[in-house]
């Protein structure tokens, strides 16, 4: 009997064992210090906008976006980041922008993600929306945004700091099923408990994206850090 218990002992620590050897945490972060992107995994996407501009500057610590149109959207997606559950976090400063959003992207591939969508000047400033992209809709010629909140617009935060030269922390966690949303630290309690579902997409990269919408562009938002936890 005492050598079963021992054996079933050993038998458990080994399974322990390896199921942390397998799920080793990792830790990917970017201050934007050098600027050879593609070798740490970036590459960006133009999703609207003129493809003959240039958006990307490299300045000391950071990497500033230049949107100098109206209605573009930008992403930065990482290579290293690809996996299932994780968090991911980005800090920028609005240097200045007349309309200007920050996204936050998990469970990114070509035919779909999830976006966390910040606004930080112009008509909706201090508001975030979730998003769910779908490129079969853009396909169709529809919106490929489906909101994960269809009853509701946007939600409003005072945790949201706007105006020029602020820089805020957004934070997205893709885990499970779930989204969970953390803005300058603090996680986003929402009305009726409102929970957002990820259920269409279980993996992809993760990145974020900035912003400019009609009737109004010209913008400078900077990214000053960027990093993603995960299990691989």
């Amino acid at each position: 009997m005492l050598k079963k218990r021992i054996l079933l002992i050993l038998f458990f620590s080994l399974i322990f064992a390896l199921s942390v050897f397998i799920c080793v945490s990792a830790d990917f972060t970017d201050d934007f210090s050098e600027m050879n992107l593609v070798d740490r995994g970036w590459y960006s996407r133009l999703l609207f906008g003129k493809p003959n501009l240039d958006y990307l500057y490299f300045l000391p610590d950071r990497l500033s976006i230049h949107m100098p149109d109206y209605n573009t959207a930008i992403y930065l997606l990482n290579e290293n980041t690809n996996t299932d559950d994780s968090s991911v976090e980005v800090t920028v400063e609005n240097v200045f922008s007349s309309h200007g959003e920050v996204g936050v992207v998990c469970r990114y591939h070509d035919y779909g993600w999830y976006e966390l969508r910040v606004t930080l000047s112009g008509q909706y400033a201090g508001s975030y929306a979730l998003y769910r992209y779908d490129e079969s809709l853009r396909a169709e010629k529809k919106n490929p945004f489906v909101s994960l909140h269809p009853n509701l617009d946007r939600f409003y935060t005072k945790d949201i700091k706007v105006g020029r030269n602020v820089q805020n922390t957004f934070k997205m966690v893709c885990e499970g099923e779930k989204i969970r949303i953390f803005i300058n630290g603090k996680e986003q309690n929402h009305p009726w408990d409102q929970e957002f579902w990820a259920r269409e997409y279980a993996d992809g990269m993760n990145g974020f994206s900035v912003w400019t919408e009609t009737p109004y562009g010209l913008a400078q938002i900077d990214a000053i850090n960027f990093r993603s936890l995960f299990e691989k």
